[in-house]
């Protein structure tokens, strides 16, 4: 019985890592015409929500949602209206992964706990320097912020002192990216 509830469990896993890809490679090997087409405009802004959602809710994501994003700025939509709506989805995502940040405090081995807490103690010294470094990571990372949101919360800091700079650097990060699309989107595509 124990097999077959890990085995539904990694085909669980499995199936829902391969509808993404699937969705991912599919909208973003679609040229921008079409998907707006298909979607609709005013759909294509909650399609980079929920891409962005999901980006957030998953630490290494297959193909990421930039490409998408950029296609649909190609396309001609908004920038501005792409990159905030991307970028409000991965704040959801990324909520999640602070509210188990919290819960997790409990079960980490006390080398990691200790190495946190140090951080901890160290932004404690230092409380004016951390929503510009959170501002400036998620406007310049590539990177998930699923460890600095997880960190944050393990060690006590405030959600919304971490949530909201990272939401603004990640709104600027993915606005990059729409405006990117409207003028690389053929260089871009052609290296994958």
């Amino acid at each position: 019985m124990c097999i077959r509830d890990s085995l539904r469990r990694y085909l669980s896993a499995v199936t829902v890592v391969t509808v993404y890809l699937g969705i991912s490679i599919t909208l973003a090997s679609t040229p921008a015409d079409t998907l707006i087409d298909a979607i609709g405009g005013d759909n294509a802004y909650w399609l980079m929500f929920f891409l962005g959602m999901v980006g957030g809710f998953t630490t290494f994501t297959g193909i990421p949602y930039h490409l998408v994003l950029m296609s649909l700025a190609a396309g001609g939509l908004s920038p501005v209206l792409l990159g905030t709506a991307t970028a409000l989805g991965v704040m959801i995502g990324d909520s999640t992964m602070f509210v188990i940040g919290r819960n997790v405090k409990k079960s980490l081995p006390p080398r990691i706990l200790a190495t946190i807490e140090h951080l901890g103690s160290y932004l404690a010294k230092r409380p004016r320097m951390v929503p510009p470094a959170l501002v400036a990571y998620g406007a310049m990372s590539p990177f998930s912020n699923d460890f600095i949101v997880a960190s944050l919360s393990v060690i006590g800091y405030s959600f919304w002192r971490t949530i909201v700079p990272l939401t603004i650097g990640n709104i600027a990060y993915n606005i990059v990216f729409a405006y990117l699309g409207i003028f690389a989107y053929d260089v871009v595509i052609d290296w994958f």
